[in-house]
């Protein structure tokens, strides 16, 4: 290892620091048993071959450059009084802002660093059916300081992800199978399961899981301190918010609402942006999702329409190596995975193909058994009579071949949905390129909020194509009112998680 300890002081990451400082964080920094473990497994990881030996010298190098800051960051902290985020990435110039704000969060994590959470109350004038009232809301702040931290201390260990799923808030992403370098991790839309003999305690598969610690607050400061962009409370940072529409007949033919997801992913195949696309189509089995590589517009429109069922997508991202670009569609906790994924624990990609991000409003998903039970027993029809199924104006619909359509307020469906999506505070993928869902836009339209430079460039580049009618969401009812007010409930109802430990 000392090879790639001597790389480390030609990273321009480390312009400033003194060799001396450099020498010692990096000393510190090859300790870490992640690190550690990841260099001794090279043999088993190689002969897996998921992993070329110069990806896996490019990850480790990675991962040690990462640490190596980390370290440069906690010794800079010491000693000082809690701060928020923002105020430490301004006061640490020798990285990037949004890498001091990463590190501190899994600094937390690793044990050194512990998070104070203030709550006020304040009284705000809010319309309730139609009646002016006076209301408590809760505000929460957050600060971070470096720990007193006892001698021989050792870091925390990170569990495999197994952790998450016994303590039942797994979101069957499927990210930690793809992630694994050892193929140790198979999930699938109901299950998570580790072979033991194969694991090598890496802690990979819990940096990157969406459950096993929140980067929301990371994910705001990044967002407030990006002066290109918005910021909202409930929908976090965005560039703009529109309403759109397809203008193609045959996306028309297959859409849920606007069509938008199916005309975006159009454009980047016949523009040759990408090269396949990993999304969800349907089943053998009728109104189960199954994830798929596009390779070929004429299959895309398989994929168009929502699916209420959850499916385990990102479980077949690593069968994507041999595409240059591909662009992943997912609900909002596969979107926050692939954030991690690019920021932990070394903020280098695992798959660096990922060239766009498009996520899919949603407030909570249903086993495929819940969806089945849900038609069954409170519309008392046969399932295979259903042609759509929608949720508008507080009700679950279905539509059936016959031309009927019915209802049922969606309180009554929320026993039939999966309980580890209350766990999930993000109703609008606050980490894609792209988020878009129907909260907000009339029907036939849908709400579109580009998240990034990159994510509205290919929007507008796809509008002035002629693919997609456009508004501002401002300008349409019920509008981004709504969509914030839904948000905001969403974050608000959200539950905490607890890890269950043996």
């Amino acid at each position: 290892m000392v090879g790639n300890m001597v790389q480390i002081s030609k990273n321009l990451n480390f312009n400033g620091i003194s060799p001396r400082n450099l020498m010692d964080a990096t000393y510190k920094a090859v300790e870490n048993f992640q690190i550690r473990a990841f260099f001794e497994a090279k043999g088993e990881i190689l002969e897996t071959g998921k992993y070329s030996e110069e990806e896996f010298y490019e990850f480790l190098d990675a991962m040690i450059d990462a640490e190596t800051e980390r370290k440069l960051v906690l010794e800079s902290l010491k000693g000082k009084e809690p701060l928020f985020l923002e105020e430490i990435a301004k006061i640490i110039k020798d990285f990037p802002p949004e890498n001091v704000i990463r590190d501190v969060i899994y600094l937390k994590e690793q044990g050194y660093i512990e998070e104070h959470i203030e709550i006020k109350t304040k009284t705000v004038i809010k319309k309730i059916k139609g009646e002016e009232k006076e209301v408590e809301e809760k505000e929460y702040f957050y600060r971070y300081q470096v720990k007193d931290l006892p001698d021989g201390f050792i870091e925390r260990f990170f569990e495999p992800v197994s952790i998450v799923f016994d303590s039942e808030v797994c979101c069957q992403c499927g990210w930690c199978s793809s992630i694994c370098p050892v193929n140790a991790i198979t999930v699938t839309a109901d299950t998570l399961e580790i072979d033991d003999a194969t694991c090598m305690k890496c802690g990979l598969c819990y940096s990157v899981c969406p459950r096993s610690f929140s980067i929301e607050q990371a994910g705001k400061s990044i967002s407030k301190i990006e002066k290109s962009l918005k910021f909202s409370e409930n929908i976090n940072g965005y560039v703009n918010a529109y309403s759109a529409s397809t203008t193609k007949d045959d996306i028309k033919k297959v859409r849920q609402d606007g069509g938008i997801v199916t005309s975006l992913l159009e454009y980047l195949l016949e523009n040759k942006l990408v090269d396949a696309i990993v999304a969800v189509k349907h089943s053998e089995e009728l109104w189960k999702p199954e994830p798929v590589i596009i390779e070929d517009v004429k299959d895309l429109y398989k994929t168009s329409g929502t699916k209420y069922a959850n499916a385990s997508t990102l479980s077949i991202i690593d069968g994507t190596k041999k595409f240059d670009n591909i662009a992943v569609v997912g609900v909002p906790c596969m979107m926050n995975a692939l954030e991690k994924g690019s920021l932990f624990p070394s903020g280098l990609p695992f798959f660096k193909n990922i060239k766009y991000r498009i996520g899919l409003f949603c407030m909570e998903s249903f086993p495929y058994e819940g969806v089945l039970s849900l038609i069954k027993e409170q519309f008392e029809t046969d399932f295979q009579k259903v042609t759509k199924m929608d949720i508008s104006g507080g009700k679950f619909i279905i539509y059936l071949d016959s031309g009927e359509d019915l209802n049922v307020p969606l309180n009554d469906v929320k026993s039939y949905a999966r309980h580890n999506c209350h766990y999930c505070e993000d109703l609008t993928a606050d980490y894609a390129d792209i988020s878009v869902g129907s909260i907000g836009s009339p029907s036939g339209w849908s709400s579109v909020i580009t998240r990034n430079k990159k994510g509205e460039k290919i929007y507008k580049e796809a509008v002035k194509a002629g693919l997609i009618e456009s508004k501002s969401l401002k300008d349409v009812k019920p509008g981004q009112p709504l969509l914030e007010r839904i948000a905001g409930i969403k974050r608000k109802n959200c539950k905490p998680i607890i890890l269950q430990k043996e």
